[in-house]
């Protein structure tokens, strides 16, 4: 019996790409791979027609194995004698998740909002909603949910001592493809602030429209440049004094590190994510397509002019504690995978 339960468990993460959730999910598989694999016995398979996704991957040092179908992918577990399927991505259809079913005692996904989320034993749950009491019982809902990496954690360290800028500056992140195109909105209007400012637009590789268009507006404007990188953000972050951003996992991001933040929802998925609101440090002013000049100018100004305001959006940020998320998650899947928990009374 000791034999046993010394023995490693074997965890198999599926992830999928989904438009509306960007790249997080694959970041996040990757951040908990490498937590685990360590003490347990680790496989990834994942689905994606992106070659960004892969990209991650081999920078991580992971060979996931690529699947097609679900019915591909169930004959291929059949034999592996799994303790615990970790899914995320996309959200799951139940005759998905019924042919996986048998072959795995546990399974956990995470921010499934998809039907096949009633066949699983926990769904965890970092897009959020504000009915958090009303959530069925397998689901366990928090920001301890946001996996964060040792980019993120060395940001925040840089920040402890950051020397004030010279000018305010102003990040624009609209992250997992910006299909309002937001950037090009927040943009012009924070162009019509007669305030001395520097803006960065964020440009990641998923951005879905023409940065032609931006680079002439900002061609008009003394201190605005357009930061084009993979991790644009991330690169940014350091030496920002506002962001404004979408609000899936950007704001994690951006708490995980501390920096005033405004939010802007890119569409009806967005907006119900309840993370982004006064109560942890944030303005949120709503579906970002509805945007009012004077309502995006007031929330910049508000900052600009208020250490306090500054300093209380930064408190609420830290006093989350999401730099110590991973080893939350750590001892979560681990218990999940060694059945030490009664999942039905987390």
């Amino acid at each position: 019996m000791l034999q046993k339960q010394n023995q490693k468990r074997k965890i198999a993460f599926i992830v999928e790409h989904c438009p509306i959730k960007g790249l997080y999910p694959f970041e996040r598989v990757i951040l908990l791979n490498k937590l685990l694999q360590e003490e347990e016995s680790t496989l990834v398979f994942a689905k994606t027609t992106s070659s960004l996704p892969l990209q991650m991957f081999e920078r991580a040092g992971i060979s996931p194995v690529l699947f097609d179908n679900y019915n591909e992918l169930a004959k291929t577990m059949r034999n592996l004698e799994l303790d615990l399927i970790v899914h995320d991505g996309k959200d799951t259809l139940p005759e998905h998740v019924s042919l996986i079913r048998p072959y795995c005692k546990t399974i956990v996904h995470f921010d499934d909002f998809g039907d096949g989320n009633a066949l699983i034993d926990c769904n965890i749950l970092a897009l959020f909603d504000e009915a958090r009491e009303q959530m069925p019982m397998n689901a366990l809902a928090g920001s301890y949910a946001f996996a964060v990496s040792d980019e993120l954690k060395a940001i925040a360290e840089s920040r402890i001592d950051m020397p004030e800028n010279e000018l305010p500056h102003i990040v624009v992140a609209f992250e997992d493809g910006d299909e309002q195109n937001l950037t090009y909105r927040t943009l012009r209007h924070l162009t019509q602030l007669q305030i001395p400012l520097k803006i960065s637009v964020a440009i990641d590789a998923e951005y879905r429209h023409s940065v032609e268009d931006l680079q002439l507006m900002v061609l008009s404007r003394r201190n605005t440049s357009i930061v084009k990188e993979e991790r644009a953000l991330q690169s940014l972050m350091p030496v920002a004094d506002i962001v404004i951003c979408n609000t899936n996992y950007t704001p994690y991001k951006i708490a995980a590190v501390g920096i005033p933040c405004i939010t802007l929802a890119q569409n009806e998925h967005e907006l119900a994510h309840a993370f982004a609101r006064e109560l942890n440090g944030f303005i949120h002013l709503g579906v970002g397509r509805k945007m009012k000049q004077s309502s995006i100018q007031n929330a910049v100004m508000e900052l600009l002019l208020h250490e306090a305001r500054r300093d209380r959006a930064i408190r609420k940020q830290r006093s989350l504690e999401i730099l110590h998320n991973n080893e939350i998650l750590q001892s979560l899947l681990t218990d999940l995978a060694h059945g030490r928990h009664n999942i039905a009374h987390i």
